[in-house]
């Protein structure tokens, strides 16, 4: 007897057909051929729906797909340099399909501003990031925003001992610790 059936009896004895039909997917034991035209007919039928989305669907399926990997690259990778906030702001400009100067005027920065932010010339505030939260429709919250512009700093106070070194420098009666 097939594993399937065996659950399939087990689960008879507490639910109709019907129910367990509702809460069930019960694969199916394919052949090599039918599993490819199975994986065919499912591409097909998702490029379709691909195609008949319109705009506002596509912008707010990338909209969620980039909060995603934003909240993957923020608690579970290290700093990567392409993944910097400019560079989030730049794939921020790509899914809404406009140009940096709308959105400038969107969040009422400066273009220039905004240009050096994509750049990583300069850091944003506080503020630039409640807009950009309410800019998306509250999707992708302020904090995602600011996390990755302390994952920058994290790294570069892990990395710059040279500054470290000469900061400590400067500091009179530090605490000594024997231990």
């Amino acid at each position: 007897m097939k594993k399937y059936e065996k659950i399939y009896k087990k689960l008879r004895k507490e639910m109709t057909d019907e129910e367990i039909a509702d809460s069930m997917l019960i694969p199916q034991d394919l052949t090599e051929e039918e599993k490819i035209k199975s994986n065919e007919e499912i591409k097909a039928f998702r490029f379709k729906l691909m195609r008949e989305r319109t705009e506002e669907q596509r912008i707010y399926s990338e909209l969620l797909r980039f909060k995603f990997l934003l909240e993957n690259y923020i608690n579970n990778e290290p700093f990567n340099a392409s993944q910097s906030f400019g560079k989030n702001i730049e794939e921020y400009v790509r899914i809404l399909n406009r140009t940096k100067k709308s959105l400038s005027e969107d969040l009422d920065v400066h273009y220039t501003r905004l240009s050096r932010l994509i750049n990583d010339r300069e850091e944003p505030n506080i503020e630039l990031m409640y807009r950009l939260e309410k800019h998306s429709g509250n999707l992708i919250p302020a904090i995602y925003w600011w996390k990755l512009v302390s994952k920058k700093q994290e790294h570069i106070i892990k990395q710059d001992l040279r500054t470290r070194k000469k900061e400590g420098a400067k500091v009179k009666n530090s605490i000594e610790y024997n231990a």
